[in-house]
């Protein structure tokens, strides 16, 4: 049974503290909840009525033990930037469930939910001794899901119809975990992201955004790898049932099918893929095809096709997606070609808004089907 009695207390750490919410947080959290992008997946906080609620049903909570509610304070600026909590307490089951977590825009990709992950999981472990720390989302954030996959949090899995969010609505809820056995590693990884991508190190750092490039041969292809493997992990944790009943094929297959593509595409001089680098090292790529248009869409002479666009999961909204968009249209330019057709999943409601704010609109709808015998009956 885990220590509940010591549920809350006040979390240091480089980038951000974790404080126990009390009264005299009330107007700062109000202040730091003044950004409508912050609650895309959450009730909406901005509105005082709601926010008024919200701190009322958190106090309740919190003194009645069913949770435990930090106010997230920034260090170096002093101010309150949003929360978190423990939820879904379980004393007898040594589980808890870390939720309910924003943050001001401002201390977006700084490193403060890193770090405030870290002493949460780290309070939850070593000193309250659970067993288990959960954390669910929204099926459709992807920057969220990105989030916790990048912990490494292990995905459980998608709730159908979970629960109604205010102002959101109906939404599935998919379910990540670790566990006590995996909590070095986790801790482990969070030390060294902290390290290397933390806002001291990003204040020292002489040019932290990326580099983009321009590439089109077959040599080049290899650096792509790692930032393709991202994209399929993706796309197996937002649509786990595309493909249902197709053989699973690993990361290393996947590769090799998509680079073997790459290459065939780039025997046409006109094929070109954008790389983003940092100190070298890719963090992201557009693969860019040009074809005939399609019939009835009035696209010139010469239509682009986004084969590939993928950004590693720490530097998701960060701006990379658009600096390599705004780089094809460049080339495009170039190329005296003005219309592009792009692909996503239908689950990827992320990239779909991506997209539409790209300027991009929706032309087709495509659907798959599986004949209903296989290929040996078939055969037969």
């Amino acid at each position: 049974m885990i220590a509940v009695e010591n549920l809350t207390q006040r979390l240091e750490g480089s980038i951000v503290v974790l404080e126990p919410l009390g009264k005299e947080h009330v107007e700062e959290l109000w202040a730091a909840a003044q950004a409508p992008e912050i609650w895309t997946w959450l009730a909406h906080l901005d509105r005082r009525e709601t926010f008024d609620k919200w701190i009322e049903l958190s106090f309740e909570a919190a003194q009645t033990g069913r949770e435990g509610i930090f106010v997230t304070r920034d260090v170096g600026s002093g101010k309150v930037i949003g929360s978190s909590r423990y939820l879904n307490v379980r004393p007898a089951d040594r589980s808890v469930e870390i939720g309910w977590t924003w943050l001001n825009p401002s201390a977006w990709r700084s490193g403060a939910n890193v770090e405030a992950k870290l002493l949460m999981m780290r309070h939850a472990f070593e000193t309250l001794g659970c067993a288990r720390v959960e954390f669910k989302t929204d099926a459709r954030n992807e920057r969220s899901r990105a989030a916790l996959a990048a912990l490494p949090a292990k995905f459980e899995g998608v709730m159908r119809n979970h629960m109604i969010v205010p102002d959101v609505g109906q939404r599935d809820s998919a379910y990540f975990s670790v566990i006590d056995s995996e909590w070095l590693e986790v801790r482990a990884n969070l030390e060294r992201r902290l390290e290397r991508d933390g806002e001291p190190a990003r204040a020292t750092r002489p040019n932290p955004d990326p580099s983009l490039r321009y590439a089109g041969t077959v040599e080049e292809l290899a650096v792509l790898e790692p930032v393709w493997n991202a994209l399929q992990t993706h796309h197996t944790e937002i649509t786990p049932d595309l493909g249902a009943r197709t053989p699973k094929r690993s990361l290393a297959d996947s590769w090799r099918i998509r680079r073997s593509k790459y290459e065939r595409w780039l025997q046409d001089p006109d094929t070109f893929f954008v790389l983003a680098e940092t100190d070298g090292v890719p963090v992201g790529y557009a693969f860019v095809t040009l074809g005939p248009p399609y019939a009835g869409w009035e696209t010139g002479d010469r239509l682009a096709e986004l084969e590939t666009l993928s950004v590693l999961p720490e530097h998701r909204g960060g701006g990379v997606g658009e600096a390599l968009v705004e780089a094809v249209w460049a080339r495009l330019a170039e190329l005296g070609v003005d219309a592009m057709a792009i692909t996503t999943t239908a689950t990827n409601v992320n990239a779909q808004r991506f997209y539409e704010r790209q300027g991009f609109t929706r032309r087709f709808a495509v659907y798959y089907g599986k004949s209903s015998q296989s290929r040996a009956e078939r055969a037969g």
